[in-house]
């Protein structure tokens, strides 16, 4: 018996000695190899309108940083993973890229609700997330590893409840996607737009892919509404908009900053045409016309506030990463460093929650099919 005893200590304990050299092995391999970063996006379906320029943009990012030497001489590899849109497909692509890709940190979400989905698994390991859109104001509290390089939505509601004041509208409605994001700017316009002595006379939250909205409209038409404020995902604006014109809802169309997005004016068509819309302004500097040429060269199209923020977001942690190393825990802290950075998309601080506290707003509307200030 005391034989056995001796013979299962001395197989545990090459057992142990064992996995501790493939451990081994496997970090040394790991060190010499690529800086892997993720990127989680709706790359198919109907909202690859978001995901495909968010791509682009990190795609020409990483390029010019691995001919300019990668991070510290290693090349950067970023993993690209479907979300569909849908939150628990982000939360699955999150758990590959982090388990099994071994990521430094990933690029994403694009929505609010899908960027809270992975922002605990986030946390818990200790992986940066940063996100180039989801602008929801429940991100602000999402967490120590989770950064956006876009505003919150509560400025986007004081800009726009100061646009419908200023056009001189006292009632309005909110027809607006129930989820993190929608619901978000709904609840911060209602404030600001009362403070500024107007009045929400008609709020109604849609189920996500919702196709019919005469039901709101009438109740809009009725209640004499003088604007709708309609923060809804882009197929769904598309279908509002041609309900307003065919109820002949006399009420003026304000947009959210999605609205930026030109696959709207394809689907939605002469309907968009008068809207107004404010987003986080693009700047006219030198290194934005350099990028939006490089973009349209390599792309063949325009380059979109989405690419711009995408790129904005890959070089923003390549940067640190050169200067702190890779690890989740060194970049973290670096990124809170980042107070004035020169991006394309704007000039890029994070305050205390990792909330980006330096972009500026514009407004624009659709005129001839196209975006004019």
């Amino acid at each position: 018996m005391h034989r056995n005893i001796r013979r299962i200590s001395v197989s545990l304990l090459l057992l142990v000695l064992g996995t501790a050299l493939l451990t081994q092995c496997s970090r040394t391999d790991t060190a010499g190899g690529p800086v892997k970063c993720g990127l989680i996006a709706p790359l198919t379906g109907a909202a690859a309108s978001y995901g495909i320029p968010q791509k682009n943009g990190v795609e020409l990012a990483i390029e010019e940083a691995n001919a300019a030497g990668g991070i510290n001489g290693k090349k950067v590899e970023v993993v690209y993973e479907d979300s569909h849109l849908d939150p628990n497909q982000a939360v699955s692509a999150a758990k590959k890229l982090i388990e099994i890709d071994k990521v430094s940190a990933i690029i994403g979400e694009t929505t609010s609700s899908a960027t809270m989905a992975i922002a605990d698994i986030a946390n818990r390991s200790k992986t940066v997330l940063i996100s180039p859109l989801a602008s929801g104001a429940i991100i602000t509290d999402a967490g120590d590893y989770v950064f956006r390089v876009s505003p919150a939505d509560t400025f986007q509601a004081k800009v726009v409840a100061k646009l419908a004041s200023d056009l001189g509208f006292k009632t309005g409605a909110v027809v607006y996607t129930n989820d993190d994001w929608g619901s978000g700017i709904e609840k911060a316009f209602q404030g600001d737009f009362a403070a500024l002595g107007g009045k929400v006379v008609v709020s109604e939250g849609c189920k996500p892919g919702t196709q019919d909205f005469r039901t709101q409209l009438v109740k809009i038409k009725s209640q004499k509404a003088e604007f709708i404020y309609i923060p809804l995902q882009l197929d769904e604006t598309a279908i509002l908009m041609r309900q307003v014109k065919e109820l002949k809802v006399g009420a003026r169309v304000i947009g959210a900053d999605n609205f930026s997005e030109k696959a709207i004016l394809k689907t939605a068509g002469s309907t968009a045409e008068g809207v107004v819309f404010a987003m986080a302004a693009l700047p006219s500097s030198e290194a934005y016309q350099a990028f939006a040429k490089k973009y349209k060269e390599k792309y063949k199209e325009d380059a979109s506030y989405t690419a711009a923020a995408a790129y904005d977001t890959a070089q923003i942690l390549v940067t640190t990463a050169r200067k702190t190393g890779p690890s989740g825990e060194k970049v973290k802290d670096g990124l809170y460093g980042i107070k004035d950075y020169k991006g394309v998309s704007g000039v890029i601080g994070f305050g205390k929650n990792g909330d980006v506290t330096t972009k500026e707003f514009s407004i624009l509307q659709v005129k001839n099919g196209d975006y004019v200030p």
